[in-house]
Parts: C-alpha cells; structure tokens; sequence
C-alpha cells in the first residue's frame, strides 16, 4: 500500500529475507507498507505532511522470526525524505526495539534483526514550505500498483575508504579482487572465494583488509596461521554477509598462530553442531566483533590466545557453548554480547564458559534461556593445570537460567584448586534461574560459588525470582555485601560446608563474610547453613518481608533453641546477624519484579552503596 498523492516524498531503500515486511510511519500515523525480497529495491511513498516543522519518520518492521532453520531480518539501506538522505547509523536515528514505547532504544542500525522501529527524528529543514522546489521524483502514478513501487537504486553503502581487498557472489577468483563490483566490461571487478582473498593479503604487504559484500558465502571452512597476523575480515558496510558452514567445515574460521586478526560485522550460520564457527590457538590480540552467530556447534572458542576480545556479537541458538575462553587466554574482554538459548545441541556447561584464563573481563551481557548456567567461570582440575584467577563479572543481565538441570546457577564459579581466586562479581542482575525438577531436591542457584570457590568477592547484584539467592559452597575468605536478594522460592543465601563431588576434603570453610545486603524474603525462606555453624560470619543484614509465624532461618548442627529451625530472634540468640535490622528497603516496583531501591530508601543511611541498575545489561 502507498499513497500516491502529496506533498512530500519519502524513499525507503530496503532488502530483507523471507518476505520482511514493513510499515512507514510519520509521528505515529501509517502512511504506507511493503515487503522486501533479498535485492534492494526503493519503497517511494507520497503523503501530506505539515511543511516547515520537524516530523519523526518512522520504518517499522513488524514480522520477524525464524522459518525452516532461516532467520527473517529486514535490512535498511537509507531512507531519503524530500531528497535528503538519511543513513541508519547516523546521530539522529535510533532503533526502538520491540513495541514502539520510548523502551529498549539503542543506536540505529541498519540490520534490524528484531521487530521494532527505526525512528528518524528529522528537523524542519526535511519538510521545506510550499516554493522550495524538492528534487524531482518520478511520479508513483506512472507505475499504480497497491504496493510501493520499486527500483533498482545504485548501491548506498558507503564504500570504504581504506585499501583493501573485496569479496561478492558475482565475483571471480581470476580478478584482482580490488574493485567493489564487477567492472562494467565484466574484465575485472571482486574475488569470489574468502580464500583467494586470504592469499591476495598474503601476497600484497600493503593491504590487510577484505571487504565482505552481502549475499551466501558456502565454504568448507579456511585456516589462518602466522602469515595472516595484522588481517581483517569485515562486512561492506551495512551489507549482510553470510558465512555457511557445511558438513565438510569443522571450523569456519581456524586460527592457528595469527596474531591480531579481526573478524567483524558477519553472520554465521549453518555450522556443525560439534564444530566451531571460529576456533583460536596461539591467536593472540584476535577482535569478533559486531557479528552475528546462529546455531552450529561452539560460537567462538579461543585457548591460549591472550588479549584478545570478543565483543557486540548476537549468538542464538549455538549447539555448545556460545563463548568458550579456554586455558591461556589470560586478559580476554567478553562483553556486550546478547547470547540467546546456547548449548541447544548439547546442553553443556554455559552460554560463556572461562576455564583456566585469568585476569578475564564478562561485562555488559545479556545471557537468556540457557540450559544450563548462563555465566560459568573457574577451573574443574584439583591439580590446577586449569587454574583461573581474578576474573570479573560486571554489569551482567542473566535470565532464565539451568532450564534442562537441577544443578547449576545464573552465575556460577568452581575452584577445584582450592585457592583464593581474587574473583569479582559486581553489579548484575540474575533472575530465572530454575530447574529441570523445580519443587525436587536441586541445587539451583542465582549466583553459586561451587566446590571451594575462595577469595571472591559477590558485591551489589540484584538475586531476585530464582529458586536460590546466592550460595557459597566449601569455600572461604568470600565476602558477600551490599547485594539485593528478594523472592527466591529457595532460601535467599545459602551456605554448605560438604562438596558432594569429593566429600570433606579440601580447605575448611571459614573466613566468609556476609554483610550489609538488603534480603526481602516474601518468598522462600531467608538463611540456610549446612555445617558447621562456623562456615560465615553474618552480621549487619536488612531484612524485609519475614513472617514471624514462620522459622525463616535454618541451621546445621543445631545451634538456635529451637533446634534446626527458628525465627530471626532465635537465630540472633545463637550468634547470627548482629546488627541486622528488619525495614522497608522501598523497592521500585516488585510486583513488575523490579527490585532496584528508591532513591529515598532507607539502607543508603545506613552505608549500602547504590547499585548502577542503568548500566547493567547491554551497551546499547
């Protein structure tokens, strides 16, 4: 549908998989619709819009979803009002996600991998009076039709400026690959093959760079070793380059022994489920950025490739884990990543798993329906051949956790070396995590230190709706403060000396410290201790919700009068939370399951620091 009459033009140029549809809007009011197919094509649309006054213009896609193992998405090229071009990713256009509420708005962009609304927020110079003569558009009553119209335009995406190497489906490896399309005498133009351009960079010290153009790239996978350090693989652009694994490619991208590789703004699709989409050793300083990654087997795995960063990537659906940051890879960066449904294969450990690397940084990712845990960091090794110290865990968004499991947690740490791990965890937010058996005996979770996890810190995290708050397992000199934990249907903080998987051995547990968190218990129960009664010092805790006709706390051996069960009275008489207060903490809104604090809440007098709940979750 398109108007065909009015006073201003406004031009989509769009392309999309599946049939992606859109609607065009002006301030909210539908002027016209259509439906892409894989070529780019103009949607030209006429309407009356007031002139000389500022309007939002608005490209709304509306039928996202997977179909038959593809994923629709709707590609935005640029969008022209009265012949002033706006490009997706400039400053004034944003990309409202979801419904069209103010919510969840990040930077435009023009891959629009989710239903939402590019939102133009154009000024008055975009809407000219009556007498300023915009540039001529051809007349849609020359082609009537109850869909826009649509032409072939000349490529929008910008092409690069620096040296650089191309790839495109119309290429030929017989090229010289230097030109960003076929020539207009067909003599010349882009490579055809990743591989014929991984040599072109070998053979040419000058340029280092391949541009990836849109379209389905089918390989068997394609190896890079020292001679390839310092390359760069990357879309063109906006443009939407799709690198299929088969059943031939293990691996899609191998990296053994280059150092400083960039792989950048592609989509991965198609892997083996026991393979690798990109697998790292002796990689050092490698960048994965901005890419898309979609079923398969491992997102990207790297060992003994240190410095390197994994960051802005969309993982749904991997078959094993999303992120694998294997032994040496000390000083890796994982963040900003949205990680949806990992280890669909084969359940696995995490959607991002850090084992024997230290000095790792898991910051701003949203982890959602994992099977198993979301975030797991430490070593399984009693001989500490996979060692992991002073990892950090900041700024996290983990929902729905240990969906297939009765043991595991939103944010999990194993220390099977038994030492102080220096770990931190700080400022995240965990909920859903649940259970195969919910209402059975579990070991489920928000945030678990495991089997002696030691020395780490777990500082202003939101725990709320999981089965368990925050459990400390065999571990010692931990110090648990300044967190919220609230309507866990388990106990809110858990403690327990034994580790089933190698009975009492190790460490005693002692030295824990568990202070100064707001704990609302309108659900579940507050403290669990499973011996000896020793295993925390807990003390200068706020309490909300406890229902004084019921025991809250629960300790073993049986220390509180009443035996192993008792209230908050009883269990300060046997020694526990000195200190501790019962207040309103003034959460936000609980019953939306938003338990951030008020700003007028009480515990802030009393030295809890705020929690920086805007700055937890993804970047944009």
């Amino acid at each position: 549908m398109a108007t065909t009459s009015g006073n201003s033009t406004i031009t989509v140029s769009a392309k999309g998989t599946l049939d992606a549809h859109f609607n065009l809007l002006v301030d909210g009011k539908k002027i016209g619709e259509g439906t892409t197919d894989a070529t780019a094509k103009d949607f030209v649309f006429k309407t009356d819009i007031v002139e000389g006054q500022g309007h939002k213009v608005q490209v709304q896609y509306d039928n996202d979803g997977i179909f038959h193992g593809t994923d629709r998405n709707l590609i935005v090229n640029e969008i022209t009002i009265n012949g002033k071009s706006v490009l997706p990713t400039d400053d004034h256009v944003t990309y409202d996600k979801g419904t069209l509420d103010g919510h969840d708005v990040a930077d435009g962009q023009a891959g629009m991998w989710w239903n939402g609304t590019l939102v133009v927020d154009a000024d008055k110079s975009y809407f000219p009076t009556s007498g300023v003569t915009p540039p001529t558009i051809p007349p849609v009553s020359e082609a009537p039709s109850t869909d826009p119209t649509p032409s072939t335009p000349a490529p929008t995406v910008p092409k690069p400026t620096d040296p650089g190497f191309y790839v495109a489906t119309n290429g030929n490896d017989s090229w010289s690959g230097k030109l960003a399309a076929p020539n207009a005498d067909g003599t010349d133009g882009p490579f055809a093959s990743l591989q014929k351009a991984q040599a072109a960079m070998r053979a040419d010290p000058n340029i280092d760079t391949t541009y990836i153009r849109g379209g389905d790239y089918h390989q068997n996978g394609m190896w890079l070793d020292g001679q390839d350090s310092g390359v760069t693989f990357t879309s063109y652009g906006s443009e939407k380059a799709v690198i299929h694994g088969g059943s031939n490619a293990s691996v899609s991208f191998g990296l053994g022994g280059a150092k400083n590789v960039t792989i950048e703004g592609l989509t991965f699709a198609d892997g083996v489920v026991g393979g690798h989409y990109v697998f790292a050793d002796n990689a050092s300083g490698l960048t994965f950025a901005n890419n898309s990654v979609k079923g398969g087997g491992y997102g990207i795995t790297v060992q003994n490739s240190a410095d390197s960063k994994v960051i802005g990537n969309q993982f749904d659906s991997t078959g094993a884990e999303a992120i694998f940051v294997k032994a040496g890879s000390n000083s890796t960066v994982v963040s900003d990543n949205h990680i949806t449904h990992p280890n669909a294969a084969d359940r696995g450990d995490a959607g991002i798993w850090i084992n024997g690397s230290s000095d790792v940084q898991v910051t701003h990712n949203l982890v959602e329906d994992s099977p198993e845990k979301a975030i797991a960091v430490g070593s399984v090794q009693t001989d500490g051949s996979d060692a992991t110290h002073r990892v950090t865990i900041a700024n996290n968004k983990v929902v729905d956790a240990n969906l297939e499991s009765n043991d595991g947690g939103g944010i999990y740490l194993i220390n099977r070396q038994q030492d102080l791990t220096d770990h931190t965890v700080v400022n995240n937010e965990v909920t859903g995590t649940t259970a195969t058996n919910p209402s059975g005996d579990v070991a489920s979770w928000g945030i678990y230190l495991d089997d002696w996890t030691s020395g780490a810190t777990v500082k202003g995290n939101i725990v709320h709706g999981n089965i368990g708050g925050v459990f400390l397992h065999g571990g010692w000199d931990n110090k648990v403060t300044e967190n919220v934990i609230a309507d866990n249907s388990g106990a809110q903080i858990g403690l327990q000396q034994p580790v089933a998987w190698s009975g009492w051995q190790g460490h005693q547990m002692s030295g824990n410290d568990i202070s100064g968190n707001v704990v609302d218990v309108r659900d579940g129960t507050a403290v669990h201790i499973y011996g000896p009664a020793n295993v925390g010092n807990i003390h200068n805790n706020f309490y909300s919700n406890l229902d004084a006709s019921k025991d809250m706390f629960d300790v073993w051996p049986q220390v509180m009068s009443g035996g192993g069960k008792g209230d908050l009275a009883e269990w300060k008489a046997a020694g526990y939370d000195s200190g501790s207060v019962q207040l309103d903490p003034s959460f936000v809104n609980p019953g939306a399951h938003d338990f951030s604090l008020a700003s007028d809440s009480a515990v802030y007098g009393l030295g809890f620091d705020h929690i920086p709940t805007h700055d937890i979750g993804l970047l944009g």
